[in-house]
């Protein structure tokens, strides 16, 4: 709204109605409304038709209000300091904004260093595309989120995810964990391997899970496209396996690199099938006794 400066006397003189003083915090009615509703601003009455009008006393409160409004303050803890405006009160409130402040920017500092992870995680995956080959890794122990502990389709994965997410009250952090599956590969179901239990895996040393993938010697396969190839790589890794004089020892383990939280294009998917192993020279000590 626009006030010429020889109007603003007269305006406060009479006092602005409540469309007037939206439009000059450009804020609604209903919300002029609802602070006279819990008592943060009420206006006096014209006399003559009941209609709203805001002196300076009601301008001054909103002052007020608008600036804490804009420093994340509730108006819960607005009312209670309007009610008790005193210079301690105000210091007190700045203490609180300086906490309020801190704690704000350690939780981006936090969304930072998961973004920063989670650049970090995509070019780690960009950069070990190869044809696709079986290499022996040691890895160490790693803390993960157990999302699901049974054998589930994996047209219920999302749905999975997001109960986790509503019973533990947290954010699924897609962009800074990977999903990890470990599956069920006696028995492949549409050309697929079933999952046994559903993992968020996060490598940032902050991360604290509640199911451990357990250290040793795996055998690690990255490939390109849609997890259907998952089939077919395994037969590839066993066989690998055969000439590297490695057997199996447990369940395989697929890690979404890039998937379809990352893109819509089965082709840009890149995943890392692991397979705990043990040499075989390690069975036939065992046999021997040494």
């Amino acid at each position: 709204m626009e006030v010429k400066a020889d109007d603003t006397e007269s305006l406060m003189e009479e006092g602005y109605t409540i469309r007037q003083t939206a439009r000059l915090y450009d804020i609604t009615t209903e919300t002029l409304y609802y602070y006279e509703q819990i008592g943060l601003v009420v206006p006096r009455r014209n006399p003559v038709n009941g209609y709203r009008l805001y002196g300076p006393d009601d301008f001054g409160r909103l002052n007020i209000i608008q600036a804490l409004r804009k420093l994340d303050f509730s108006l819960d803890r607005i009312g209670q300091y309007l009610d008790n405006r005193t210079f301690d009160a105000t210091l007190s409130l700045i203490d609180e904004e300086v906490e309020h402040v801190d704690s704000q920017m350690r939780y981006l500092a936090s969304i930072k260093r998961g973004l920063l992870s989670s650049l970090q995680k995509y070019t780690q995956a960009m950069t070990s595309i190869s044809p696709a080959r079986t290499v022996i890794v040691h890895r160490p122990l790693r803390h993960c989120a157990l999302v699901s502990d049974h054998m589930i389709d994996y047209d219920r994965i999302p749905f999975a995810f997001a109960h986790y997410t509503a019973l533990h009250h947290e954010t699924l952090q897609i962009l800074n964990t990977l999903t990890c599956y470990q599956v069920d590969a006696s028995r492949p179901v549409k050309g697929w391997f079933p999952p046994k239990a559903i993992l968020l895996y996060c490598p940032d040393p902050g991360f604290s899970g509640d199911y451990d993938l357990p250290a040793g010697t795996y055998a690690s396969c990255t490939f390109v496209g849609s997890f259907a190839r998952c089939r077919q790589i395994h037969g590839k890794m066993l066989e690998d396996l055969k000439t590297m004089g490695y057997r199996v020892d447990g369940d395989p383990l697929e890690f979404c690199l890039i998937g379809e939280y990352e893109s819509n294009d089965f082709d840009e998917y890149v995943s890392r099938m692991e397979i705990p192993v043990v040499p075989n020279d390690l069975e036939s000590s065992v046999r021997n006794g040494s």
